[in-house]
């Protein structure tokens, strides 16, 4: 039961610690200072929290007058502004035992303040109510350091397994980008044991050229690795439409070549703003297939890479006279390792995992766009690009 000098003691210490607040968020802001490695200003960068922060010890105070059956973590606003605390720290690249000192630190302030202000108190302090204050506020601290604590390892868990994906993802993207130029060298090594001896030197000299072109796939990894790492869209610039269709179709001309596939450019192709790397692998994935599914039965194969701007929406068609993709593949032919025409290997000289069209979707995902796709079985196949339409705004 407790005694009218208990309940003055637990109002006195909560009182001063109200009036207080500001002055001990400030002494806990000099005591960070010295333990971050980030500027000063930066320990508490945002108003709302330099505004909360304060009002983390002033719920604090609240709470030393509430029933003892009420807890802190039953205030959803200050428990937010904990977590928020905890992703602040993540983003300034602080550890754990980082986060745990702040508030060990936080804790050794209230206790002198409170031992303080019971001397202060003198004989009108009760003892009993004394330890009982210290006791609910270092209860209170390690409320709020839990849920800075979980917001932070949270977010650390969430970056890991985002990590893990890009390596993943990398993988993927380091086998396709190596087994597209061994492809053309397949096709050419099992041409040159059939062709006649005065076709032998063009066809050695093209293998030539894919031989040396293996070495640029290097460069282009090293893209592709930074393009992984990024985190939202650091890479943004204009990317001229034409010229890098045009790019593409000269990396696929020996390809192209020795299927008998023409490329058709559309010089109207605008630019747009974008990452550069994932609209050339984009292009080069859907090309590439174009090329690599083209129908041998035709005359006149083509792959064609044009603008559509009907009805105030523009798209970039990426369409062929191959062929085709059957109906029941359709709904899936984004997905990994899914391949329209598998069956068809040994006849086309083609070799894949099923990886090309995903890459394409995450990539245009990642853009903020989108990609479609309009085939009927022989008659050829149109992939749709379509992005934002920030996009297409001059920069």
């Amino acid at each position: 039961m407790t005694t009218p000098n208990f309940s003055a003691t637990v109002h006195h210490l909560a009182a001063r610690l109200t009036a207080e607040h500001a002055t001990l968020a400030l002494a806990w802001l000099e005591r960070l200072d010295q333990l971050l490695d980030v500027d000063r200003r930066d320990v508490f960068p945002t108003h709302q929290l330099l505004d909360h922060i304060p009002e983390l010890l002033r719920e604090v105070a609240a709470y030393l007058r509430a029933p003892a059956e009420q807890e802190i973590a039953a205030n959803t606003a200050i428990m937010a502004k904990a977590a928020e605390l905890g992703l602040l720290r993540f983003d300034q690249r602080a550890s754990v035992h980082q986060v745990l000192r702040e508030y060990q630190m936080l804790s050794d302030i209230l206790e002198s303040f409170f031992a303080r202000e019971t001397a202060a108190l003198a004989e009108r302090a009760d003892a009993t109510a004394a330890v009982l204050v210290v006791s609910r506020a270092s209860q209170a601290v390690h409320e709020l350091q839990r849920k800075t604590v979980d917001a932070f390892i949270t977010r650390f868990s969430e970056t890991i397994e985002r990590q893990h994906g890009q390596l993943r993802d990398f993988g993927r993207l380091v086998s396709y980008e190596i087994r597209q130029p061994l492809g053309v060298l397949q096709v050419l090594t099992r041409l040159l044991q059939q062709s006649e001896p005065a076709d032998a030197p063009r066809l050695v000299a093209t293998l030539e050229r894919n031989v040396l072109r293996m070495a640029e796939v290097a460069g282009k990894l090293e893209r592709l690795a930074r393009l992984t790492r990024s985190e939202t869209s650091p890479n943004d610039q204009r990317v001229d439409l034409a010229a890098i269709s045009r790019d593409v179709a000269d990396q696929l001309a020996d390809m192209a070549e020795v299927r008998g596939v023409v490329f058709e450019i559309d010089e109207a192709l605008p630019s747009l703003t974008a990452d550069a790397g994932r609209v050339e692998l984009v292009l080069m994935n859907l090309m590439a297939n174009a090329v690599k599914y083209s129908d041998p039965g035709k005359a006149g194969r083509f792959v064609r890479v044009r603008l559509d701007d009907r009805d105030g929406r523009r798209t970039v068609w990426v369409e062929d006279n191959g062929l085709g993709i059957p109906a029941a593949k359709r709904a899936l032919i984004f997905e990994q390792f899914e391949r329209a025409h598998a069956h068809l290997d040994d006849k086309l000289g083609a070799q894949g995992l099923g990886l090309g069209l995903s890459i394409v979707r995450e990539c245009m995902d990642a853009m903020g766009g989108a990609v479609t796709v309009e085939s009927e079985e022989q008659q050829g196949a149109a992939f749709v690009l379509t992005w934002p339409p920030a996009a297409w705004r001059p920069a």
